[in-house]
């Protein structure tokens, strides 16, 4: 008897906890069209971190994945994608910008023929939230609109233009350098001057060359296009911006509040374990340890040019006592360096090997993942920017003194040379570095948790409108108060007008008065 009403008792407690998860799990729809592994990585942490927590989540992306996922519905961006090529060249903000402007229009264009996406469309499923990667793709925004859902929008890096403009986030060019540039947030005079022109480009070069395309692409993806708002409409409806960033490796700035910073989502909350011959590599490493040295997913090691890989290759050949892993789909050697000495890999476990203590530098294009990485672990670094965002990341680096930045373009032997030989011999480096990963791991919450409790927020408050700034809202003139100034200055010149008349008056009265005295003192 007792044994069934036990039984009895577990049933009930069972279907409670079923009942529960039913009632708080929510619909998730999860769009990450980059086909970039970093910018994967991040969606993929998030909407694994949000199935997970009891979630359904469908989850679009160029990448299949490598194992299911529970909860998790996938739907992939299936076909093949050879449509950009990464400019290393991108000397001026203007040259950066265009590069990235044909990239996201290149970019949307092959996301919105997917079959499989089409097929979404056109299904009958239903989302109490979307996530959208806001990779330049504002077409995808319709998808807020079909579902009748709420959408977040993620940033793979910090705040920017495609981001700052759906929530109105304030952008001050004197202190904000723009994420073309390779400024920190002390700019001399000129700096600031040309940080602010590359700002005013952005502004106008963005709705000529990209808005009337996305609208197409809008009308292309979506059968009812036509009664959809404009793209200008959706951008205005995004609910949150997701940043995966965080002051510690960017520079301080005020946010709305559905801007929030969740930069290193993506780090395992446990590492997993290396290889086993990258495990022997590293422990024996001795006393000197290891330099890494990896450029992200988008630049190949073997495809760079013969002059800047004997640069790199020459610098790392004045420490033979420093063991050297260098990703590359291509064998290297280092003459001063034996073949037990260098590992060469087209990919390796980046988060592992930073954690191990015999990694001593990381030699980075500086992207965010890689820098916040390399922050979360303690690792001093060189910076190799190459595109976009990367310079900023490896400028505010080295204004914390825990970096050195040499852009690609300024790479020679003699420069990395010399910024080894910096970082090596200078314990100061290393010191500012931890000090650095202390800050940043000092959060009330990981950033997975924070990233989950906002979307789930966002769900249950339909949206939550009332996280949203008016300022999204308000024309240029009224958002700026340019009417206020212009009444202002009418006033100002209608009173400097009647002044004047007034005084003008006055003084031919005076003048009229003293004639007639003179005259009639000239009669007497």
């Amino acid at each position: 008897m007792i044994t069934k009403l036990c039984r009895i008792c577990f049933s009930c407690v069972l279907l409670l906890l079923h009942l529960t998860a039913s009632v708080n799990g929510y619909k998730i729809l999860g769009v990450f069209p980059c086909p970039s592994r970093s910018h994967y990585a991040i969606g993929h942490a998030l909407m694994n971190g949000l199935a997970d927590d009891g979630h359904e989540v469908t989850f679009v992306s160029p990448f299949p994945l490598n194992k299911p996922i529970k909860n998790c519905t996938e739907i992939l961006l299936e076909h093949s994608w050879a449509g950009y090529k990464r400019e290393v060249n991108n000397v001026h903000f203007w040259d950066s910008f265009l590069n990235v402007l044909d990239y996201g229009t290149k970019l949307t264009g092959w996301a919105t023929t997917s079959e499989n996406l089409k097929e979404l469309i056109r299904s009958d499923k239903t989302f109490d939230v979307i996530i959208i990667e806001l990779i330049y793709g504002e077409a995808l925004l319709g998808l807020g609109h079909h579902f009748n859902a709420p959408v977040i929008a993620t940033s793979s890096f910090g705040a920017y233009k495609w981001t700052t403009d759906v929530v109105a986030s304030p952008v001050f060019s004197s202190f904000m350098p723009n994420t073309n540039n390779g400024y920190t947030d002390r700019m001399n005079f000129w700096q600031r001057m040309y940080n602010s022109a590359s700002y005013w480009f952005d502004d106008i070069v963005m709705p000529l060359l990209s808005t009337s395309v996305q609208q197409r692409y809008l009308h292309d993806l979506f059968p009812n296009a036509k009664n959809m708002p404009t793209i200008a409409e959706l951008k205005r409806n995004v609910s949150l911006v997701l940043l995966n960033t965080h002051w510690t490796v960017g520079t301080a700035r005020p946010y709305p509040p559905n801007m929030i910073e969740v930069g290193g989502m993506h780090i395992d909350r446990e590492i997993q374990p290396l290889p086993p011959n990258i495990q022997r590599f590293l422990d024996d490493a001795g006393r000197h340890g290891a330099i890494y040295l990896a450029l992200g997913s988008c630049i190949e090691f073997s495809k760079l040019s013969n002059d800047k890989k004997d640069a790199i290759i020459n610098a790392l050949a004045e420490y033979p006592q420093m063991r050297i892993i260098i990703k590359s789909e291509e064998m290297i050697t280092i003459p001063s360096h034996k073949p037990t000495d260098i590992l060469i890999g087209p990919w390796f476990l980046q988060q592992s090997i930073l954690a191990h203590s015999s990694v001593k530098l990381f030699i980075t294009h500086g992207g965010m993942l890689s820098t916040l990485e390399a922050v979360h672990y303690a690792k001093p670094v060189i910076g190799i920017p190459i595109v976009f965002d990367e310079y900023l990341n490896s400028a505010v680096a080295q204004q914390n003194r825990y970096g050195i930045s040499i852009p690609f373009e300024q790479l020679t032997e003699h420069r990395l040379r010399t910024a080894l030989r910096d970082i090596i011999s200078n314990a100061s480096y290393t010191e500012n570095a931890r000090i650095i990963s202390d800050r940043y791991r000092d959060q009330l919450r990981p950033p997975l948790e924070t990233a989950i409790h906002w979307v789930k927020h966002i769900a249950k408050n339909k949206g939550a409108p009332q996280m949203r700034m008016v300022a999204v809202d308000l024309p240029f003139t009224v958002l700026y108060n340019l009417d206020v100034w212009a009444f202002i200055l009418c006033v100002i010149g209608m009173g400097s007008y009647l002044i004047q008349c007034v005084m003008r008056s006055s003084f031919r009265y005076l003048s009229t008065d003293r004639s007639s005295g003179e005259a009639k003192l000239k009669r007497n």
